[in-house]
């Protein structure tokens, strides 16, 4: 099937989505292929024949699968953000994109944890303009009624609060930002504090160096609530070292000199069940708390990725809580013994760290809810995690009989455990590695090369996996995992695991698979 026809017959299917649920389903299914195809998101910024709000939909899931496709190593999602760069830029050039467009297509960029295109930023920067002064423009016009409204519905999820208000800055301009979090975090409600404490994990630095300032003006003025003073220092371990951190310091320092700054609040909830999933094959790991308190039940869930930290975290209460851990437990992860928590928190911290990354503002609350006062970023290589789960050396001490054994059984885990089943690297790793390469004996000694590159990453989420099989008591199968990490530590020959070559094998799949989507084979995008 060309592909003028395929991306075609993709719009058709998507556009015959019944609710938006269907459609963003179907664009997920699709997105691999629908990056890669030259004109989709030209199409899309266009109209691409279907309306204006199907297209934003369609754009907004796409986006969102780019950035997953970059950071997972993929192919096309970069194709795909340059290409809307360039029709964007064309848009404004011919005078075809209005504000409002404008504003939700940079919300789509900013939800998507993506930069924003300069030319869409400078477009609603000229727009704006004549009315920067928020209070004048009427940026926060009623707003205090709608958020009066959304505490009462949420009763008084500020973190909820926090999303709203930052999902909402995704359509103004970089620049006037900053001036908002001042305005709205500055005011005399009770919730503005806890507003700046969350804003200091903002992703951006502007925003984090303005809610810095606005918590020490507070200290200054006796405004700061002793519960948001008491978790400054604990967030203020959390924060990449950059232009917030000396402003934040001084806050610090104000808050103890008047005296507000005192030790945490024992926790209203309790820690009760916890459970964890293996990592997938792009380094992720879902965490799941149970808590118990006098308010009812609630629940904590938060996702750490291998270099990248606490990606997201949240607190559910009431009804919806009890069904979140069940959930999580029918989907493959275990239970484990709630000491296995603080480690797993404070290692993704010390990864988010070291990419520049500061942790979700979710984690706030979690670690309120859970008595983690002490949560620091700890780094955690491979051999520190198996130091940890075989303190006394039981892996290392094995007959080289007993060690192979175990090795062999990894062929298994895919089976056994389903993250491991994803267990792949992305297209865009076998695209590099055969890169120029015909003949199929070099390509196959290529790629090797290239996975023992991968090594590294590798052998850290199977030392992970050992943590969290250790901690669910599932006694067979850490030391499988463990010996395996500790053999690639010792520089085994990959092609001697067979786990690596399910890794490769697996890799290569998913390439030839996409390709023969791609490239027509009879089929519709996303058979």
């Amino acid at each position: 099937m060309p592909k003028d026809d395929l991306l075609h017959a993709a719009f058709r299917d998507i556009d015959a989505a019944d609710d938006p649920i269907a459609l963003k389903r179907l664009a997920r299914d699709r997105a691999p292929v629908l990056m890669r195809m030259p004109g989709t998101a030209a199409a899309l910024l266009s109209g691409g024949g279907a309306d204006e709000e199907r297209s934003l939909i369609l754009f907004d899931v796409l986006a969102n699968e780019a950035r997953m496709n970059i950071e997972n190593g993929g192919r096309g999602g970069e194709d795909f953000l340059a290409e809307a760069r360039e029709a964007l830029s064309a848009l404004i050039a011919d005078g075809g994109l209005d504000l409002d467009m404008a504003a939700m297509l940079a919300r789509i960029y900013a939800g998507a944890e993506l930069e924003t295109p300069e030319e869409l930023l400078s477009f609603l920067l000229e727009a704006a303009a004549p009315g920067l002064d928020i209070e004048a423009d009427g940026i926060l016009g009623d707003l205090e009624a709608q958020i009066s409204d959304l505490l009462l519905e949420s009763d008084g999820d500020i973190h909820g609060l926090h999303m709203y208000l930052t999902e909402m800055l995704g359509g103004a301009p970089a620049q006037i930002r900053p001036d908002f979090v001042e305005q709205m975090a500055g005011g005399g409600a009770p919730w503005c504090g806890r507003l700046a404490l969350y804003w200091l994990l903002d992703p951006s630095e502007d925003m984090r160096i303005a809610a810095a300032a606005v918590l020490g003006e507070r200290a200054e003025l006796g405004a700061l609530d002793a519960a948001t003073a008491s978790a400054l220092p604990l967030v203020r371990s959390w924060l990449p070292a950059d232009g917030a951190t000396p402003v934040l310091d001084a806050a610090l320092r104000t808050a103890r000199r008047r005296g507000v700054a005192r030790a945490p609040e024992r926790p209203e909830l309790r820690l009760a069940r916890l459970a964890v999933s293996l990592p997938d094959g792009s380094g992720s790991q879902s965490v799941t708390m149970e808590l118990e308190g006098p308010a009812g039940p609630a629940a904590a869930l938060a996702l750490l990725k291998a270099g990248f930290g606490v990606k997201d975290a949240f607190m559910v209460r009431g009804e919806d809580a009890r069904q979140v851990l069940p959930l999580q437990l029918a989907e493959g992860s275990m239970e484990l013994d709630r000491a296995a928590l603080e480690p797993a928190l404070a290692a993704a911290l010390a990864e988010g760290l070291s990419a520049g990354v500061p942790p979700a503002p979710g984690l706030i609350d979690i670690a309120e809810a859970c008595g983690l006062e002490e949560l620091r970023p700890r780094p955690m290589t491979a051999r520190d995690w198996l130091a940890h789960v075989d303190p006394a050396g039981e892996i290392a001490a094995l007959e080289r009989d007993e060690r192979e054994r175990l090795i062999s059984e990894s062929a298994d885990w895919p089976l056994e455990h389903g993250h491991v089943g994803f267990w792949f690297e992305g297209t865009g790793f076998v695209d590099e590695a055969l890169k120029g390469i015909d003949d199929p004996r070099l390509a196959e000694a290529a790629l090797w090369a290239a996975l023992d590159e991968r090594r590294g990453f590798w052998t850290l989420l199977m030392a992970r996996a050992a943590h969290v099989l250790k901690s669910a008591a599932r006694e067979p199968d850490w030391r499988s995992f463990a010996a395996t990490a500790a053999a690639l530590i010792d520089g085994e020959a990959l092609d001697r695991i067979p786990i690596m070559e399910h890794v490769l094998g697996a890799s290569v799949a998913a390439w030839r698979a996409e390709d023969a989507v791609l490239e027509g084979d009879g089929r519709r995008a996303g058979a």
